[in-house]
């Protein structure tokens, strides 16, 4: 039985600004990835570059072109991985960050039930490895991802003088 896909931890739009850097690196890592693929005539910075830097190439970059090659041949539908260029967190590029986070914290079902949302269930499964793999070498190398919460991405969309719920109105 698969579990529901978790609620989002990132609001939508994040500003990159406001990632840590073990956040970046996948993130800017994918982004040039996807590039690559749609307009390989361009000559793009290199997406290996920032796994290289933070010395897990050996590891990371091939789980990570295995898993983005599954989710690229397989995904139900058109991921929103967004440009370089662009200063917002698309909303799938947060939920990888999500999967490779609760695969650091070891919480492969919930990580799995992302992949489930952008795969079938076959792919699915097969791209679970590599997301362990690139998760993994993001930890050795000391990108550990924070393990953000869903409330906090609700706080976030609020406006600033609106609360979630009355405890934080009354903290106020």
């Amino acid at each position: 039985m698969l579990l529901p896909r978790p609620q989002p931890v990132y609001p939508p739009d994040l500003p990159i600004a406001e990632l840590r850097t073990a956040e970046l690196v996948p993130v800017a890592c994918t982004r040039l990835w996807v590039m690559a693929l749609r307009e390989p005539e361009v000559g793009h910075p290199s997406w290996q570059g920032g796994l290289e830097a933070a010395g897990i190439a050996k590891l990371g970059v091939p789980a990570l072109d295995a898993l983005l090659r599954i989710v690229a041949t397989t995904a139900r539908r058109s991921l929103d991985v967004r440009c370089m260029r662009c200063a917002h967190l698309g909303a799938d590029e947060a939920a990888l960050l999500q999967m490779l986070s609760l695969l650091q914290s070891r919480r492969e079902a919930q990580a799995g039930a992302i992949l489930a949302d952008w795969l079938p269930r076959a792919a699915a499964r097969l791209a679970l490895g590599p997301a362990e793999g690139f998760a993994r070498a993001l930890a050795l190398g000391g990108l550990d991802l924070p393990l953000r919460h869903a409330q906090a991405a609700t706080i976030h969309r609020l406006a600033p003088t609106a609360h979630a719920d009355r405890g934080l109105s009354l903290v106020q």
